[in-house]
């Protein structure tokens, strides 16, 4: 098993994108801190439009098959505040389909004359913790690239959710620290859990209905043992 500890003063976990709308999960998800993890671990997660499995006719950014399969634990030390989610607004600059906005082309002098607002969320002062489990060729892989052993494969800097939000540190822990560990809620809950949060486990950007979320919620005391409902298998396909 290898425990690292990560913070970020800037983070973000889309749980989905509308056009006006952007808003990020509470806390890290176990989706985001897996391609951290495979970037790391210098692992290319995107599948290249030149190669010959990909349809050609997608615009999103598909993954690439035959990732590596793992289990992830994600906590929140104990002597840590949690994240508080945060909002941009910024101008979002287009072209419009049909003829919206039309009459502001000729100011425009040519750029792109659709101006609307939009709504970003980001988490501010993420720290957590991140078990992982199942797989030592990828811990191992994890360990050389944190000690700069590994430079070949990796699409550019480790980032939390945006390649603008760059973590300020992540340390290899030699002990499970003390943290209150995100734990699945199941349908036989019988009360209500504080910061029950959404969390994305895997994202299908070519069939969303693929998409895979669960329902969490941080234990309400924190502990040196990662609870069994803590951990959450991934899969690629």
């Amino acid at each position: 098993m290898l425990v690292l500890e990560l913070f970020a003063p800037f983070a973000v976990c889309r749980t989905f994108t509308a056009g006006w709308y952007r808003p990020t999960a509470a806390f890290l998800t176990p989706s985001a801190a897996y391609g951290l993890l495979l970037n790391l671990a210098g692992q290319e997660t995107r599948l290249p439009e030149h190669d010959p499995n990909h349809p050609g006719n997608i615009p999103a950014t598909l993954t690439r098959p035959g990732l590596p399969a793992v289990r992830l634990a994600i906590g929140k030390p104990e002597t840590a505040d949690y994240p508080v989610v945060q909002t941009l607004y910024q101008q979002l600059h287009n072209y419009p389909v049909g003829a919206s906005g039309k009459d502001r082309a000729a100011a425009a002098h040519g750029n792109k004359y659709n101006i609307t607002p939009v709504r970003r969320e980001l988490l501010v002062n993420l720290h957590a913790i991140i078990g992982l489990d199942g797989n030592p060729e990828l811990e191992e892989n994890i360990r050389r690239g944190l000690a700069g052993e590994m430079n070949v494969g990796r699409y550019g800097l480790p980032f939390v959710g945006d390649n603008s939000f760059l973590p300020d540190f992540i340390h290899i822990l030699e002990e499970v620290p003390s943290a209150c560990w995100y734990e699945k809620i199941d349908a036989t809950a019988d009360s209500a859990q504080r910061r029950a949060t959404r969390l994305t486990v895997w994202i299908d950007r070519a069939d969303l209905s693929k998409t895979v979320s669960h329902l969490y919620a941080p234990s309400a005391e924190a502990s040196r043992t990662i609870p069994v409902g803590a951990w959450t298998p991934i899969s690629p396909p």
